[in-house]
């Protein structure tokens, strides 16, 4: 190979070289300034369940906060009631999986010990029972919910009591994923 020829090809692989770390560089300041911007925003999340159905907005606000529209709150606190307290000793395995799923982290503990409790309660009287929610009521702000409805409880095939209960959920939104934090049963006013 002849010295311009060698010359030439070492000056385009510098070229190269430079045109390939120009775009580094370039690539490097795009990907900061994408991560910047969005950075300061806050995020949130539309879910439809159906196409004519109500939407389901659930957010962050920032330094560990979140929100959630008063439809998604009901929404989630119905299911979680009604998986809660819809127990009997055949399905407690999947109630415990269930609520594990549904707790927040710091909860999923206390909340699957207090449904391991309530199966070996009810396993040791033969007893089930299931919840039919009828009013709810979500603060948003506070990410709480009130639910009332109706406990039913069986002995064997046998109804053995039908009461109004009322409970009260609180939520924790972390990392977008909202999550139960306390599930209480409160004094019935009726």
């Amino acid at each position: 190979m002849r010295r311009g020829d060698m010359e030439t090809a070492i000056r385009r692989v510098r070229d190269i070289r430079v045109a390939l770390g120009l775009l580094l560089a370039l690539s490097m300041t795009a990907n900061l300034a994408l991560t910047l911007g969005f950075a300061g925003r806050e995020t949130v999340t539309v879910l439809v369940p159906a196409p004519s159905g109500p939407s389901w907005a659930v957010g962050s606000g920032g330094a560990g906060t979140g929100r959630a529209g008063a439809r998604y709150l009901e929404d989630m606190a119905r299911t979680v009631a009604v998986t809660l307290l819809t127990l009997t000793p055949e399905n407690a395995g999947a109630v415990r999986h269930a609520a594990a799923r549904l707790s927040h982290a710091s909860a999923r503990g206390a909340i699957g010990a207090w449904v391991e409790a309530e199966a070996a309660r009810m396993a040791g009287r033969d007893m089930a029972s299931a919840f039919y929610p009828m009013e709810i009521e979500a603060d948003p702000t506070r990410l709480a919910v009130e639910i009332a409805g109706e406990l039913v409880t069986w002995i064997g095939r046998e109804e053995a009591s039908r009461e109004d209960r009322r409970y009260r959920l609180v939520f924790r939104i972390d990392a977008g994923r909202i999550g139960l934090l306390r599930f209480e049963e409160m004094e019935n006013d009726t």
